[in-house]
């Protein structure tokens, strides 16, 4: 099928659906390229915050594709589908020494910009309560709050030692793979869904917060476990359990990643893309 993508938002969320779908056998452009003028599309993606599909001048009909159930708003009147958001489980692998009852430094991977949104405070109140021999690494750019400012915060929770800030690197995936426990403390109403995958498909058991959003996404007990928004002594009894019983936290690992081959691959992702082009094109 020949797709033409235009991008009306993120041009580098945009790169990533034309990758999938190019991987699913279809002939895409983005716009203003110039092999758009001789592509005559079958169908076109206007791709932002809410993509808008829109089908061949034939069948004029149009859909709006959601990544999530819960991103539909309630007023929505129009023809919706949902497409999850995809991560690259060629890229985020579990590591081939990965054993949790092996690991010689535990680390707790946290992701997430450097904001009051993001809830790290509540996991460093977390940590005065987690067994020693831990360290959390944040992993995120600054915005409402500086690398100075968040060391600074853990200091004095007296947990400055136990924490390190990384402005977010471009590829952070051997960090993810050399963690013990991933930590999301996000409290935002509408989630970045990203971060979440990239730990699932690394095989890295997952804490999230049980807030909007992440029901779409994970399940509680089965790939990752769920903590009450600020609940900091939860979390922390949470931590200490999954890096003390290596039994859970393979079950989730292994629970995770195949969770994330079956549902958000660039496979998954772009065979569920190739069934809603051709129900425009031929439906």
């Amino acid at each position: 099928m020949r797709v033409h993508v235009t991008a009306s938002s993120d041009l580098q969320e945009a790169e990533v659906l034309i990758r999938i779908l190019r991987m699913a056998g279809h002939d895409v452009c983005l716009q203003n390229q110039s092999a758009a003028d001789d592509l005559r599309p079958d169908a076109v993606i206007c791709f932002g915050s809410t993509s808008a599909v829109v089908s061949s001048p034939v069948s004029h009909s149009e859909i709006s594709v959601f990544s999530c159930e819960s991103h539909i708003p309630r007023e929505f009147q129009g023809r919706a589908v949902v497409i999850p958001q995809p991560v690259d489980t060629r890229k985020f692998v579990p590591s081939p020494s990965q054993s949790f009852s092996s690991l010689d430094e535990k680390i707790i991977y946290v992701p997430g910009k450097l904001s009051p949104i993001s809830g790290h405070k509540i996991l460093m109140k977390a940590m005065t309560l987690v067994t020693p021999g831990i360290k959390a690494v944040i992993s995120g750019r600054e915005e409402k709050y500086t690398v100075k400012q968040m060391r600074e915060l853990a200091e004095r929770l007296g947990v400055g030692h136990r924490f390190e800030v990384w402005e977010k690197p471009e590829d952070n995936s051997s960090l993810i793979s050399r963690a013990a426990v991933g930590v999301v403390t996000c409290l935002g109403i509408q989630p970045v869904v990203s971060p979440v995958l990239e730990i699932m498909a690394s095989g890295v058991p997952l804490l999230v917060t049980a807030s909007h959003g992440w029901h779409d996404h994970v399940q509680d007990g089965v790939t990752a476990l769920f903590h009450s928004p600020g609940n900091w002594r939860q979390l922390a009894r949470q931590i200490n359990y999954l890096t003390e019983d290596a039994g859970v936290a393979e079950m989730l690992s292994c629970n995770s990643r195949k969770y994330c081959e079956r549902h958000f691959s660039y496979e998954s992702v772009g065979n569920r893309w190739t069934e809603v082009l051709e129900q425009l094109s031929f439906g």
